[in-house]
């Protein structure tokens, strides 16, 4: 058992005991003081919170305006009980997902609101922010005002389309940093296209959990926790042919 006064029990709401039998807690201490945000808490989002609440960041503060819905359910991590839609009504994404972690996570900040260029400013002096949101506008407008307050983020997308019976698509993480960030133009859009990669609302929850786990690893390398020889910031996933492409490394 931790005493009182360990950064993990400030964290946790009990002992991480995993770290402790595995003998990595002295990597888990390269999250120790981050302050972590993850904009959007759809699929994708969801399954973020999910690995980082299992981290000792210091903080996690999740952005979304909007509510928790039955097709959330169905696309998020672990169960939601039918009595919460019936007894509650409507309810917000981050009110839920702050009663779920907050369990085991005692660092969790819900911000019932989008992220605009109006607030943008409340991300300054964050150490990695997590985007994932479905509107490139949104997106382009968030990743340059993080660019210049020189904020490192990790933005995600998932691209789905049915072809006769079945699915084909891919999954990207894209990383932007103050020193690496000349290759954003051509990862992220600035505008919506008359049909853009989520026109068609094709999502499903292993594909968000697969490219939230991406995001993951990433940030993970990032902070020194993974080796990470490569160094790329754009990675991509292919879903029919299991290619894996990692592009964009520093020069």
């Amino acid at each position: 058992m931790k005493t009182e006064g360990t950064t993990e029990c400030r964290v946790f709401k009990y002992p991480d005991t995993n770290s402790s039998r595995a003998n990595i807690e002295y990597l888990n201490r390269k999250f120790e003081n981050q302050k972590i945000a993850i904009i959007g808490m759809g699929g994708t989002g969801s399954y973020m919170l999910d690995q980082i609440a299992k981290t000792p960041v210091k903080e996690i503060h999740i952005f979304d305006g909007d509510v928790f819905q039955l097709h959330n359910a169905f696309r998020s991590p672990g169960a939601i009980s039918s009595e919460k839609f019936e007894v509650e009504g409507e309810f917000k994404k981050v009110d839920y997902y702050y009663e779920v972690y907050s369990n085991m996570h005692n660092g969790i900040i819900p911000h019932a609101k989008y992220v605009t260029p109006e607030n943008l400013q409340e991300l300054d002096g964050f150490n990695y922010v997590f985007i994932s949101v479905d509107k490139n506008e949104a997106r382009y407008n968030i990743t340059q005002g993080l660019l210049e307050m020189g904020v490192t983020f990790i933005d995600v997308g998932l691209g789905v389309n049915k072809i006769e019976d079945s699915l084909i698509g891919a999954i990207r993480v894209t990383v932007g940093t103050k020193s690496k960030n000349d290759h954003l133009g051509l990862r992220i859009g600035s505008y919506e296209f008359e049909e853009n990669e989520y026109s068609n609302n094709i999502q499903i929850a292993d594909l968000n959990c697969l490219n939230a786990m991406f995001a993951i690893l990433k940030w993970k390398k990032l902070s020194g926790f993974y080796q990470d020889m490569k160094e790329e910031h754009n990675n991509l996933f292919f879903i029919s042919t299991n290619k894996l492409l990692n592009e964009d490394n520093p020069t």
